[in-house]
């Protein structure tokens, strides 16, 4: 049998899509979710069948599993012997509760795979965390040389008020970005140190802006 057969067959038993015995389908359950939830990809897949059950996503485990059956023989060769156990002549007899239950309604809960328990860090673009550092200390010095420059040409306060207001709301745009790609679980050295930096920006540009304002 093809790795992408045994894929397609293991993953049918474990979602409930063929009958077999309930012991035979938790062994495959185990040997499927188990090896896939080790992988970020195998990972997602499963959060996917989780959230939408259905061919789709089915077919997007097995694709995956297939990958990982082809890696490693000797986990092909325990899928391919869980699936070759005796199955059942018969579907069994449904319980009371799944007669009742609609033909149109959600499918049993053994149906799903069990969901990651949090999501892996993915780690930020390169284009993300240059943009958020020259939302900082690049800009910063930039309003600085404006500002001195309009100062010295005679320009009133309100004119360094208000470049401090556009540069303090770029570096506290920078520092808002970074907050959101944590909270997207994105993560990196170079990504904690901008913000980090931004927001050591902002608080001088906070104080320079109070500053201007009371001496106006």
């Amino acid at each position: 049998m093809q790795a992408s057969e045994l894929a397609t067959a293991a993953v049918r038993v474990a979602t409930g899509g063929a009958s077999v015995a309930a012991a035979q389908k938790e062994v495959v359950q185990e040997l499927v979710w188990g090896r896939l939830g080790g992988s970020t990809l195998g990972a997602s897949a499963l959060a996917r069948l989780h959230e939408q059950p259905g061919e789709g996503s089915a077919g997007i485990v097995a694709s995956v599993l297939a990958d990982e059956l082809r890696a490693d023989p000797e986990f092909a060769a325990r899928v391919a012997g869980a699936l070759q156990a005796p199955q059942s002549s018969s579907p069994p007899p449904p319980q009371p509760a799944t007669r009742t239950r609609a033909a149109s309604g959600p499918p049993p809960p053994s149906y799903y795979p069990p969901r990651p328990a949090t999501a892996p860090v993915q780690v930020p673009r390169a284009a993300d965390v240059r943009n958020i550092l020259l939302l900082g200390f690049p800009q910063a010095m930039l309003a600085y040389t404006v500002a001195y420059i309009a100062k010295e040409n005679g320009a009133g306060a309100a004119v360094e008020i208000l470049i401090l207001l556009v540069s303090t709301g770029l570096t506290g745009y920078g520092v808002w970005l970074g907050v959101r790609l944590f909270l997207r679980r994105v993560r990196s050295g170079a990504l904690i140190c901008a913000v980090v930096f931004n927001v050591l920006v902002l608080i001088r540009l906070l104080d320079w802006l109070v500053g201007s304002a009371l001496s106006a």
